[in-house]
């Protein structure tokens, strides 16, 4: 394939990719998991302030990159941001993880292999899904599948040049979220998996040949073989691991400002474990992800929602991955052999942490949508007709951008969609916008006094729809307020709610709204807000259509 004509298909993927991800891209209502990453980030944006928390929020990255795309949009406060300006920052490494699928791979894939792996990038429901999503996973994605290509590109050219991009690329994915151990050990157990085996098939073949053929050969392999000179590799190999501590070390200190939360980095690895095993409510059986992916059908009426295309593809991809390995002689065949073992191992690992949520799977999902873009070019290159390599290609497209349509624009926040969890419910909206309607009639305007009693889980993610309001107080619980007056509006969960007394309520109106499923929140408006309010809306109304 001419460079021209592969750089072309490659814009036009990127194109595609990127309207898909963009389209209205606040529709969906945000998150509690997005409003926290978004509190987090407001405080390095005003205040330049950012200290690792081992307990929450994962690595720096999410909001040291979020800050270009907040200048940008000259957002210079927590106030100023809009939920676009930071999802942005997850699209944009949708768009680099493209790139890195199509680019980084070099001659360890085929030119259509490459294009392939970035067109299912690009088109995979649950990866633009979660690329819409503020939250680390979209960078965790791309670096672990950079880091994946460098260490395989180390393995093979032990230089300097390869060294620095290993520890940069492991420092980013390691300052991005603690579970990127994962990746790195995977990685490291799939490229030994793969070097043993093609060991093992080496020795087999010398074993048939004489025994001066034998001592020609393996001089031959000594030389050849990657990683083999371990005199030549240890330098590079140290400069790897400078640079991975260095870069982890800028971004885990706020760039030298907190020094301990480099080492905070670590110690959180064993309360992230313990969290992963204990789980919680979070905590799912092991084929759950596998289960998401395969096949899920909501209420009756609802549409399959499936991946399994891309499944059976990526199966199909590891078969002959592992058959070209047995018959390798070229390091190209032996990658897409490691890229297998690693989309299994990572795969079983996540699937074995009792803590799951749908977007976890991001991480192992990428790797399978790359193999089985190995297997789709493979099994073209079987079909001899071209029109019946053109329908196969047709139907997959359709149905994906099929998938692409009910996960994101039809079925964005609602329980039907398998990777919508927790998700903020649409009809919270509703109590959004009637905020603001009412903040608009009363005489304070936006400094209008609201309380909200709710416990933490119950709250988010209030605090970002807040964000513009001036004077907003929180409360966990009920009993830590006496009086809900001169609160000219109040949030409250249903729970805190009936511990009011009625005598005080009877001063406001109560309306009732829905945070999440089985999650209720009661909006009171005082009662003389409240008919000014209808009075306001009266008057507005055309004279033919007033009461």
């Amino acid at each position: 394939m001419k460079k021209k004509t592969f750089a072309f298909v490659l814009v036009l993927i990127l194109a595609a990719g990127l309207f898909v991800r963009l389209y209205r891209l606040d529709l969906r209502p945000m998150h509690h998991d997005e409003a926290n990453q978004a509190y987090k980030f407001g405080e390095l944006l005003e205040k330049g302030e950012y200290r690792y928390d081992p307990a929450e929020h994962h690595g720096p990255t999410l909001y040291y990159f979020s800050l270009p795309f907040a200048w940008l949009s000259g957002q210079k406060t927590y106030a100023e941001l809009n939920e676009i300006t930071l999802r942005l920052v997850t699209v944009f490494f949708g768009l680099v993880m493209i790139l890195i699928a199509a680019l980084a791979a070099g001659k360890y894939l085929k030119e259509s292999e490459k294009l392939w792996a970035a067109l299912f990038l690009a088109a995979s429901a649950p990866v633009t899904y979660f690329n819409r999503f503020y939250i680390q996973e979209s960078l965790l994605a791309a670096f672990a599948l950079a880091f994946v290509i460098c260490l395989w590109r180390f393995w093979q050219k032990p230089d300097y040049r390869e060294g620095a991009w290993l520890g940069l690329t492991a420092g980013l994915l390691y300052a991005t979220k603690e579970t990127s151990i994962i990746v790195m050990a995977a990685s490291l157990l799939a490229l030994v998996g793969v070097w043993l085996l093609g060991r093992q098939k080496n020795r087999a073949e010398q074993n048939r040949k004489d025994e001066k053929s034998q001592k020609i050969e393996k001089r031959e392999n000594e030389e050849k073989t990657p990683g083999g000179d371990a005199r030549r590799a240890w330098k590079p190999l140290l400069l790897a691991l400078f640079i991975f501590l260095t870069v982890s070390f800028v971004f885990y200190s706020s760039f030298f400002k907190y020094p301990q939360g480099f080492l905070d980095s670590f110690k959180a690895l064993a309360g992230y474990g313990q969290k992963g095993l204990e789980a919680g409510w979070h905590r799912h059986p092991f084929w759950y992800y596998f289960g998401l992916l395969f096949y899920h059908h909501g209420a009756p009426g609802s549409p399959v929602f499936t991946e399994i295309p891309f499944l059976a593809l990526a199966l199909f991809g590891m078969m002959i991955s592992f058959i070209e390995l047995s018959k390798s002689k070229k390091s190209s065949e032996n990658f897409r052999a490691y890229l297998a073992a690693l989309a299994v191992i990572t795969a079983l690992v996540y699937s074995a942490i009792p803590y799951k949520t749908p977007w976890n799977m991001l991480t192992f999902w990428v790797f399978f949508l790359i193999v089985a873009a190995i297997g789709f070019d493979y099994l073209l290159r079987l079909i001899k007709i071209r029109q019946s390599k053109i329908l196969l290609t047709g139907i997959l497209l359709i149905w994906t951008g099929w998938q692409i349509y009910l996960v994101n624009y039809y079925f964005y926040a609602y329980p039907d969609n398998p990777y919508v969890y927790a998700q903020t419910s649409p009809d919270f909206m509703r109590l959004v916008n009637r905020l603001n309607d009412l903040s608009q009639v009363d005489s304070e305007g936006k400094n209008i006094f609201i309380r909200v009693i709710a416990p933490p889980e119950e709250t988010w993610p209030l605090p970002w729809y807040l964000r513009r309001y001036g004077q907003v107080g929180y409360w966990t619980a009920s009993e830590q307020v006496e009086t809900l007056k001169p609160a000219r509006l109040i949030i409250m969960s249903a729970a805190e709610a009936v511990k009011r007394q009625e005598k005080e309520l009877a001063g406001y109106v109560a309306q009732y709204y829905s945070l999440r499923p089985d999650v209720v929140l009661v909006l009171l408006v005082d009662v003389e807000l409240w008919q000014t309010y209808l009075l306001k809306k009266v008057e507005g109304l055309p004279r033919r259509q007033r009461p």
